[in-house]
């Protein structure tokens, strides 16, 4: 009897091993132009559930994520929690952990989309925020706490949506051409600018570290008024109603061609470039969203009809690991036959940081130059 039951052992143990196919790989991941991490990774495939399980460990062996996918390139780490990476597609919980043990994010996923509740700590182990998503977008109650574990902020969303935005008035920067003054009566084109989200906060000096203000703290000149307003902390330009406000005052204070007002941002300033364009289509002559989310707020997805009078030159890095590629690509597609003036480039090689090398070029600028509201179309 002893025996069968060893037998019988041996076999659910082989039919085990078979189930759960594992594999150990070293992954090597830049995070600048000099260094490099190499993460340890195990993946097992479990033939039972269809899904990679996959755990990342820092080089000191402490764990660094652990997550399930439907679909997985274990050559491949995504740069964030909320970011499925071409072939790779989230399904079920992800943990990631700071390199002092402490937890610093738990989210859930349905079909590649934040479904569930999702939160996050600071790296002293203080709560950051919490609240739940539906379908990959932000719904329900949503509260952001302090690294001293005050309270920051609460809101409420639907589908996206901020349901209670404040009336408010945002910070911002501005640059004027060398010949602005020379004649009082000149009207002057304008560029409003929208930063990522490492730049939201207080502080506007964050805001030239990269993109526009970034150009013009090198001494760049422009033939244009640039303005470039600072998001808050934990926002998006889509919560608050801050852009009528800041547009009566811009045009008031500078002498600023109404007809000729460009818009533009990377990243989460993308997001917002594609989502005030919908909400005041009226207000600009030609848009340049560079690297941004469009699927996150359903405001953005049923209304892409109010697009297709604005000239656009969208940009995305074919091999984007913080927002996914296919987010412009969706957006192109829908706008595909029926905006004349839709403009696309892709960066075959490109990440989520082709700003570096889109923003020096004079290509933009001189494209945006071809657009005047008086005319339809310059060219």
């Amino acid at each position: 009897m002893k025996s069968i039951i060893f037998i019988l052992s041996l076999f659910i143990c082989h039919g085990t091993i078979r189930a759960q196919e594992v594999d150990v790989f070293y992954l090597h991941y830049p995070i600048s132009y000099k260094d490099t991490i190499i993460y340890k990774r195990i993946i097992q495939f479990d033939k039972n559930d269809s899904l990679y399980h996959v755990r990342d460990y820092y080089p000191n062996d402490s764990i660094q994520m652990e997550g399930t996918y439907s679909s997985f390139d274990k050559t491949i780490k995504e740069s964030s929690l909320w970011c499925n990476y071409k072939t790779n597609t989230k399904e079920g919980e992800f943990k990631r952990w700071f390199k002092n043990g402490q937890i610093e994010g738990k989210t859930y996923y349905s079909k590649g989309l934040r479904h569930g509740l999702f939160e996050y700590w600071h790296s002293n182990g203080q709560r950051e925020s919490m609240g739940h998503y539906l379908n990959g977008q932000k719904h329900g109650k949503f509260t952001w706490w302090n690294e001293d574990g005050s309270l920051q902020n609460e809101l409420v969303f639907e589908k996206g949506l901020n349901q209670n935005p404040k009336d408010t008035n945002y910070h911002y920067i501005s640059y004027t051409p060398k010949e602005y003054n020379d004649d009082p009566l000149k009207k002057w084109p304008l560029i409003i600018y929208l930063h990522g989200g490492s730049s939201r906060g207080t502080d506007t000096i964050k805001l030239y570290t990269y993109g526009i203000p970034d150009q013009i703290w090198r001494g760049r000149e422009f033939p244009f008024v640039i303005v470039a307003p600072q998001c808050p902390i934990n926002q998006r330009w889509s919560t608050d109603n801050w852009f009528k406000n800041f547009y009566e005052e811009i045009t008031t204070k500078y002498r600023v061609d109404t007809n000729r007002i460009y818009l533009t941002g990377l990243s989460l300033g993308a997001s917002g470039t594609w989502f005030l364009a919908i909400k005041y289509p009226e207000k600009f002559a030609a848009i340049a969203p560079m690297s941004g989310f469009t699927r996150h707020i359903d405001y953005i997805m049923n209304n892409t009809d109010k697009l297709i009078d604005i000239p656009i030159w969208a940009y995305h890095g074919k091999l984007d690991r913080v927002v996914e590629f296919e987010d412009t690509e969706w957006m192109i597609n829908k706008l595909e036959g029926k905006n004349k003036t839709l403009k696309f480039t892709i960066v075959p090689v490109g990440g989520h940081g082709i700003h570096w090398f889109e923003y020096p070029k004079q290509e933009l600028y001189d494209w945006f130059l071809k657009y005047d509201k008086r005319y339809k179309n310059k060219n």
